[in-house]
């Protein structure tokens, strides 16, 4: 839900799903868009968190917003 990129906004997550689930490349291809979105914005707001001397609190809120988010996934 936190997500911006085309592919979060336009398709369900049910359908990502049924698309990796039928191994279709459209779901590979999508994921590597998505993939690609998220290390772009994450690197733009690195660049900016180390500008604005803020890096270490960019870094605890990063890991915390993101690690709680794979514990509930495996869980």
């Amino acid at each position: 839900p936190e997500c911006n990129c085309k592919v979060c906004r336009s398709y369900s997550r049910a359908y990502l799903r049924h698309l990796f689930k039928s191994q279709e490349i459209l779901g590979s291809m999508l994921a590597s868009y998505h993939n690609l979105y998220f290390l772009h914005n994450m690197m733009a707001e690195i660049r900016n968190a180390i500008q604005e001397n803020r890096f270490e609190e960019y870094r605890t809120n990063f890991l915390k917003r993101y690690h709680s988010d794979a514990w509930k996934i495996r869980n």
